[in-house]
Formats: C-alpha cells, structure tokens, sequence
C-alpha cells in the first residue's frame, strides 16, 4: 500500500517537473523571438505568445521594453498600429504576480511608454507594498500623463489603510486638474473610509477647470472637474452634509450640464430624501429632446446612484424607454434594478428587443450577472442566437455567455447553440465561447 502511494506521488511529482520544463523552454523560445530585429517577426511573436510564456517574468519584462517601439506592423489610412501598442495590449493578458517584473523596466522607457506601463499596471495590480514603493515617486513625475497613470497605478497596488488615502489626500494637492481627477478615482475606490479628507475634496467643488476624459483610443471629451467630485460625494452620502451649500447652488441653469446632474443626485443621497426639486432636475435632464437620437448625459445613472430613493422617477423612467437616443436607453437598465429590483426585470425586459445592440446587450449583462434563469428570458436569448452577423460584439455573444452561465437550466438551447456554431462569418472567439457554453449546459 504504502509503495503505491510512494509511486503515485512520485509521477505526480514528475508530471508537474514536466509541465513546468514545458513551460521553461516554451517562455525561452517566445523570448528569443521578442528580441528580434524584424519588426513583423517581433509582432507576430506578441500575438502568438502561449499562455505558459505569459508567466514568466523575462517575457514580462521584454514585453514592456517594447512599449518602446514606435516601429509600425500594420498601416492604413485609417489604422496605423505599431509594436508598441501590440505589446501593450498583451501586457494586460499577464497575471498581477508580474507587476514587479514589469516595474523594474520603468526606468528604461521613454516618457510615454513609461505611463503606459503604469497603465498596464494600473488595470492588472492587485494591493503589493513593494510595487507601492516603486511607484509613489513617479507621482511627482514632472510629466503630467506619467504621474497621472502612476497615481492611478498606485490605486491599484495601495490597500486602505489610513496612511494610503492619506497619500492620496497629499496627492490631491497636485495643480494638474487631470491628476487631481485621477485621485478623485482612487478615492472613490476607497470612499467609505474617506471621511477625514472630506474638507479636501469639498473644496474642489469651487474648481472650474475642465479635464479631457478619454472615450476610446484616439478621442477624449472635456467634462468639469466639480461634476466628478459631485458624483463621489454622491456616493459618499450623508457624511459629506458639509457639501450641501455648494452642491445646491451647482444645480443651476448657468452651470454644466453633468456638474448638475451630480449635483442634485449628490443632495438626495446626502440628505437622505428624495428632494423634489432634485429629482425635477433629473427628470427634465433625463427626458430632454426626446427625439434626438443624439442625447448623451448621465441622469439615468445619477438616478440609479439614488437607488429607492428615486421610487418618484420610475414613471419617467417608462417614458424613457422611447427616447430616441439609445445612450439615454443604455442607462435605464441599471436604474431600475437599483430602484425597484422586484419589478426590474419585467420593466426590462421590453428592451432586449431593442433595435441598438449595446442596449440589448446591457440588458443581457444586467440579466445574467444575477442569475435571472425565467423561460421569457432564456427564450430570448434563443431567440438572439439566431439574428447574428458574426461580429464579436453581437448580442448573439452576450446570449451565448449568459446561457453558460446558466449552465443545466438552460438545456433547451442546445440545439440553437449548435445551429450558432456552424455558421461559416462567427469568430473563432464565439466559436470557443459557444463550446465553453454547451459544456457548462451538458
């Protein structure tokens, strides 16, 4: 008995030396081809790293030296992309066991491949006190987009201990108003234990100053610094009573449009009640120019901020259904779940036939993330497998990631699953995902 147990142990033992000499030469390999002089040899080599090489601290490393390369791989009159941005890209696909690998080449890059880095990052760190005391100095970069994505990659390795939003309190001293909304984004992250730097962020309610937020990788959009204080004191709630004044007074007509919207949804949450002159505001904001198809501000999601609070709106809410704009539509899903979860689902539910797909697929999300498994919406899902145009982005994708989600209890879409499977334009990426589907259901 026991030499088979002693047998047993020792293959497994030699199966895991075996996987990891696999891993080994597989990550030795990829490297040598990341240090090639050939710009497409170097690019191709980043797109077909195997999972095993993306663990390895020298492929990290090598990686984020790339983000030096402004060589192109591919250019179009529309789309010029080059190494650089290829590595970047990769570099989000490491585990947050890397962070340190890819700290120790910051020095080595170039001012914006530096906040490139720390973007990277900023989105796969986790809380680590040796990565924290790599980054805090790059916080004073002189150069503002480095120490603004360092700040930001300093919120996602800092834990919430005290001396942290201290930090970020100091760091909210900065005269850039792009870093100061960059630790307005930290702080929110850690807002329920914010109160003793409260007077700091109030003040930044008197701060006019616009800062340019990104909306995809080559635009960005001026919103006001004191609309995104507004919207954290929101979350706050009543321990920043102290903000009421001002917040009451950025509610009106003369000042911008989502500095307003935050504003009165900050003064419902902080006060507690639904103020009616508040949710007038929201409500004339949200059902403005209905029949303009582009009509873009954020009330449905201040409303769904207030939560039950905003009970009064949820006839407004009906009537926003038919706006014509479907940036208005995306946010209403969210508000009625927030406002009224028992009833959210059948006030839904008439949007999963919406004719934008990011609604549609909105509602899907919405659905799935809490494991709503009603036949009315299992058989919409069906129903959405079988409209498609092979694009990644599809609702048909969405439906497919829902009823694996659902596992066993949505069996009755295997057939329409298969069906989705053989169609000659679907990616390989919905391909996979449909197989991963059918096993959780099987």
């Amino acid at each position: 008995m026991h030499s088979a147990v002693r047998i047993i142990t020792l293959a497994t033992v030699l199966t895991f030396c075996d996987c990891i000499v696999a891993q080994d030469v597989a990550a030795s390999e990829s490297l040598t081809k990341l240090k090639s002089r050939n710009p497409q040899d170097i690019a191709s080599a980043i797109s077909s790293l195997p999972d095993g090489s993306l663990h390895s601290p020298e492929v990290a490393r090598q990686l984020t030296l790339l983000l030096n390369d402004e060589r192109a791989v591919v250019e179009h009159i529309m789309l010029r992309e080059t190494i650089g941005e290829r590595a970047w890209f990769k570099l989000l696909d490491l585990p947050s066991t890397l962070t340190e690998a890819i700290l120790e080449t910051v020095p080595s890059l170039k001012t914006y491949a530096r906040g490139q880095a720390f973007e990277v990052v900023s989105q796969i760190g986790k809380p680590n006190p040796r990565a924290y005391d790599v980054i805090l100095p790059y916080c004073d970069d002189m150069d503002v987009y480095v120490r603004s994505r360092a700040i930001s990659a300093l919120s996602a390795v800092a834990d919430d201990s005290d001396d942290s939003i201290r930090q970020f309190a100091n760091l909210l001293l900065d005269s850039d108003p792009m870093v100061k909304w960059t630790v307005l984004d930290a702080l929110d992250e850690r807002h329920q234990r914010i109160a003793d730097v409260l007077p700091e962020v109030i003040k930044l309610l008197d701060d006019d100053s616009d800062v340019h937020v990104a909306i995809s990788r080559d635009a960005s959009r001026p919103e006001k610094l004191r609309g995104r204080v507004a919207r954290l004191l929101a979350k706050i709630g009543p321990k920043a009573s102290d903000a009421i004044p001002k917040l009451k007074k950025l509610t009106g007509p003369e000042y911008d449009e989502k500095v307003r919207i935050w504003s009165a949804a900050a003064v419902c949450c902080i006060t507690g009640t639904p103020v009616p002159e508040s949710l007038d505001l929201l409500e004339r904001l949200m059902l403005a120019d209905m029949e303009s198809n582009w009509v873009q501000n954020d009330a449905p999601e201040a409303i769904a901020q207030l939560g039950a609070l905003a009970r009064p709106l949820l006839d407004s809410l009906e009537r926003a259904k038919k706006h014509k704009s479907a940036l208005i539509r995306l946010g209403l899903v969210d508000a009625f779940f927030a406002i009224d979860p028992e009833s959210a689902v059948t006030r839904c539910f008439p949007l999963i036939d919406d004719e934008n797909e990011l609604v549609v697929s909105s509602v899907i999300d919405a659905f799935s993330g809490r494991g709503i498994s009603e036949p009315r919406v299992i058989a919409a899902y069906i129903r959405l497998l079988e409209s498609h145009d092979g694009s990644f982005y599809h609702p048909a994708a969405s439906a497919v990631d829902a009823l694996g989600k659902l596992g066993p209890a949505a069996r009755e879409a295997v057939p329409a699953l298969i069906e989705l499977a053989k169609a000659p334009n679907i990616s390989d990426h919905l391909k996979k995902n449909i197989a991963d589907a059918l096993r959780c259901i099987r």
